[in-house]
C-alpha cells in the first residue's frame, strides 16, 4: 500500500469511528453539555473537521479558509479551572446541526483532495513524512476518548448500549501486591530521528537515574477506594466523580451506557482526580509515582535492557491489556498477565491513564516544532497539569509508544484514569 493509500485508509477509519461515537447520542441531545467545564457535544462535531482544515489546508499548505466562521468558531476547545472560567468562555449561539454536518462533510472531501499535495512537500517539516496528517489523526483519536468520558457524565438513560457492544466484565479483580524495582535509568522522550512522528513534548530525550522503589502490582480498585472513603467518614470531597447512587442510595459505578451495581464494578480501577489520588496514597503510607518511576517500571528490566512496551517488543494485542477500543468499559484489574512488565507490574498500559506526581513540563531542548500548533503543549506548562501515564480502554494503539506524554489538570475528575501507590 502506498503512503497516500495508507493515510487515506487511516482517515476513513478515524472518521468512521467519530461518526459511530456521535451516533450513540440522539441528535436532539447534541446541544447538551454533559461536563460543565467543556463545550456542548455539537462543538466536537465541528471541532474535528475545523482542526483538520486549520492544520492541513490553512496551516501546512497556506490555502484559504474553508469556511471562515466555522473554521474559527470550532477551532479550539476550553480547559477552564472552574465553572466561572467555563462561563467566561461560553458561546451562546452555535450553528445548526445540519450546518455543522455539511461543514464536516465538505472539509473531509477537501482533506482527501489535498493529501497528495501534503505528501509531495518533503522540504517542509510539517509535510515531510505526513507529519501534519499524523497531527490531525492523533488529535481525532484523542478526542474520541474525550467525547466518551464526557458522555459517561450524561443522564443514565441518554445513551443505550448497542447490541454489538458486549456487557462489561464484572467482579472484584485482584488485590495489588508490592513489586520491587531496582535502581536504574529511565529514558523519557525520544530523539527526532528515532520515531516517524511525535508531538513537541516528546522530544528532548533525557535519561533519569531512578532510585530503588516499591510499587503496587495493580491499580487501586473501586473496592479499595470504598474502604478508604468510609474510613474517612464518607467525606464529600473524596466521593469519586465516577460514582453515582442507585435507587436505594447505595453507590453505583458510572459507565458510558449508564450505571452498574457497585459490586459489578468493584474491581475496576477507581477513577478520581489527581488530588484525590494523592490523598489515598498518603493514607496508604505511600505516594503517587513520578513519570520516571513509571517508565522504569514499564520499560526497564533487571538486566538493563529496555523494552518498547511493558510486555516486550511485540505489537500491542488484546492479551496485553484493555486499550484500543477492544472493550467499551474498564475491566476488573489483573486480567492481563501477558501485559506484565519485566518487574511483575501489571496494567501499566490500558484500563486507565495513571496519575503521576510529575507536573507536565518540557523535556530539555523542547521546541514547539509544529508552526500550526505552537501551543499544543506550551499552553499547559503551568504547574496545574500533571503527567498521566499509559492508556485507557479508549486509547488508540498508536498512542502506546513509550515516548507519548499525556496530561490532565490534577483537579479534573472526569477522564478515564487510574493510579497506583509507590512506597
Amino acid at each position: 500500500m502506498s503512503q497516500l493509500d495508507t493515510f487515506r485508509a487511516a482517515f476513513f477509519a478515524a472518521w468512521q469511528r467519530s461518526d459511530a461515537l456521535f451516533a450513540l447520542v440522539p441528535r436532539q441531545a447534541w446541544r447538551t453539555q454533559p461536563i460543565h467545564l467543556r463545550h456542548p457535544i455539537l462543538f466536537y462535531v465541528g471541532h474535528l473537521p475545523a482542526f483538520a482544515w486549520n492544520q492541513i489546508g490553512r496551516g501546512a499548505l497556506g490555502l484559504a479558509p474553508h469556511h471562515p466562521r466555522m473554521d474559527d468558531l470550532y477551532a479550539r476547545g476550553i480547559d477552564p479551572a472552574d465553572p466561572a472560567g467555563a462561563q467566561a468562555q461560553r458561546i451562546s449561539c452555535w450553528p445548526s446541526i445540519d450546518e455543522t454536518l455539511a461543514y464536516r462533510d465538505d472539509v473531509r472531501a477537501a482533506i482527501l483532495h489535498v493529501l497528495p499535495d501534503v505528501l509531495s512537500r518533503s522540504d517542509d517539516v510539517l509535510c515531510a513524512g505526513g507529519r501534519v496528517l499524523h497531527i490531525v489523526l492523533e488529535h481525532e483519536w484523542m478526542h474520541h476518548e474525550t467525547l466518551l468520558y464526557m458522555l459517561a457524565e450524561s443522564p443514565p438513560d441518554l445513551i443505550a448500549r448497542p447490541p454489538w457492544i458486549p456487557a462489561p466484565e464484572t467482579g472484584f479483580g485482584r488485590a495489588a501486591e508490592p513489586r520491587h524495582i531496582a535502581a536504574g535509568p529511565a529514558i523519557l522522550g525520544a530523539m527526532w530521528e528515532q520515531i516517524p512522528f511525535g508531538w513537541d513534548n516528546e522530544f528532548g530525550q533525557i535519561t533519569v537515574e531512578v532510585s530503588a522503589f516499591s510499587i503496587d502490582s495493580l491499580p487501586v480498585r473501586n473496592h479499595d477506594w470504598r474502604i478508604f472513603f468510609e474510613a474517612h467518614g464518607s467525606r464529600a470531597e473524596l466521593y469519586p466523580q465516577s460514582w453515582t447512587q442507585d435507587k436505594k442510595g447505595e453507590p453505583a459505578i458510572k459507565t458510558l451506557f449508564g450505571p452498574i451495581p457497585f459490586d459489578a464494578g468493584a474491581g475496576f480501577p477507581v477513577q478520581v482526580s489527581g488530588m484525590q489520588a494523592r490523598s489515598y496514597c498518603a493514607w496508604a503510607g505511600g505516594r503517587l509515582p513520578s513519570e520516571a518511576e513509571l517508565h522504569r517500571a514499564a520499560y526497564g528490566t533487571p538486566d538493563g535492557s529496555l523494552r518498547a512496551y511493558p510486555w516486550g517488543n511485540a505489537a500491542p494485542a488484546a492479551e496485553h491489556g484493555n486499550f484500543g477500543f477492544r472493550r467499551w468499559y474498564p475491566t476488573p484489574v489483573g486480567q492481563f498477565p501477558a501485559g506484565c512488565s519485566a518487574w511483575g507490574v501489571e496494567e501499566l498500559v490500558g484500563n486507565g491513564w495513571e496519575w503521576t506526581a510529575s507536573p507536565f513540563a518540557p523535556l530539555p531542548g523542547f521546541t514547539p516544532w509544529a508552526r500550526t500548533y505552537p501551543g499544543y503543549s506550551a499552553d499547559f506548562f503551568d504547574g496545574e497539569h500533571d503527567i498521566v501515564f499509559g492508556a485507557s480502554w479508549a486509547t488508540e494503539d498508536a498512542l502506546l509508544r513509550c515516548s507519548f506524554r499525556n496530561w490532565y489538570r490534577r483537579t479534573y475528575p472526569f477522564p478515564f484514569t487510574s493510579f497506583r501507590v509507590v512506597r
